[in-house]
């Protein structure tokens, strides 16, 4: 095998896993994301306050520790977006108590 066969199998193994790893973890999406939409209509006033502050202290320790980490940008957006998205919703839920 000459060296342009060992790079495209080298690519194509690298193209596969990096394709299962992407499938399993948008299959990990579905999943919580269909618990959200769950278990979130029965949340009381009160559940969505201890929620909303257990919530954003396991993000506060999340962020400190990855601070020494070189993440892309679109991580840190991400994180900040869907962490602002499920505030909200939770706030929203429980103004609706209220």
């Amino acid at each position: 095998m000459n060296n342009t066969d060992a790079l495209l199998k080298s690519l194509t193994i690298l193209v596969t896993s990096n394709g299962h790893a992407i499938s399993r973890f948008g299959a990990q999406v579905v999943v919580m994301g269909k618990f959200l939409d769950a278990t979130f209509p029965h949340l009381t006033a009160t559940q969505c306050a201890e929620i909303t502050k257990s919530f954003r202290h396991g993000i506060e320790d999340t962020m400190s520790l990855m601070d020494d980490i070189p993440l892309p940008a679109e991580y840190h957006s991400s994180l900040l977006e869907q962490t602002n998205n499920l505030l909200n919703a939770l706030d929203r839920k429980s103004k609706a108590h209220g």
